[in-house]
């Protein structure tokens, strides 16, 4: 009889820990996703002369966009860095975008014949809060018409 009571006894005491620990981890919450990530990117045209004509020092043209949004800056909204030559810009987008690409114009026209430019895209992973990447965008011919500009990721960081 001792027995049978203890028993009981421990399979009570059993029980309501199981019940305490279920309800702990439903009750505790869980962190919410980030409802927007932010890009930080730069531009840099890697091969103008930085001498002479500074028309050339910078992307004529230059564009950030993301998808599937659409969320985009242009070169009006960006910051130059003088060190670099480069644009350098913040986006803020939708955490459901799932990659974001650059393209820009790197000769203003006067120096190659710039009439073109292609884009440099890279993934934004799941969970992602911060994307830091830098673009480095060439300008090159095309036989046999114009010059076009090609933007490729140089580096990339997410967090």
């Amino acid at each position: 009889m001792v027995t049978d009571g203890l028993v009981r006894r421990v399979l009570a005491l059993g029980s309501a820990l199981v019940t305490s620990c279920a309800l702990l981890v439903v009750a505790t919450q869980q962190p919410a996703a980030a409802a927007t990530v932010t890009v930080r990117g730069t531009i840099d045209c890697t091969n103008n002369n930085y001498y002479g004509d500074t028309r050339d020092w910078y992307a004529y043209e230059a564009s950030g966009v993301t998808s599937p949004s659409g969320t985009s800056v242009t070169r009006s909204s960006m910051t130059a860095i003088p060190a670099t030559h480069a644009w350098q810009f913040d986006l803020t987008v939708p955490s459901t975008d799932t990659s974001v690409g650059v393209s820009a114009l790197c000769s203003s026209g006067h120096q190659y014949g710039d009439f073109g430019w292609t884009g440099g895209w890279t993934s934004i992973p799941a969970g992602t809060t911060t994307v830091t990447a830098a673009w480095g965008c060439y300008t090159a011919p095309v036989y046999p018409g114009p010059w076009v500009t090609n933007c490729t990721l140089q580096s990339v960081s997410y967090s």
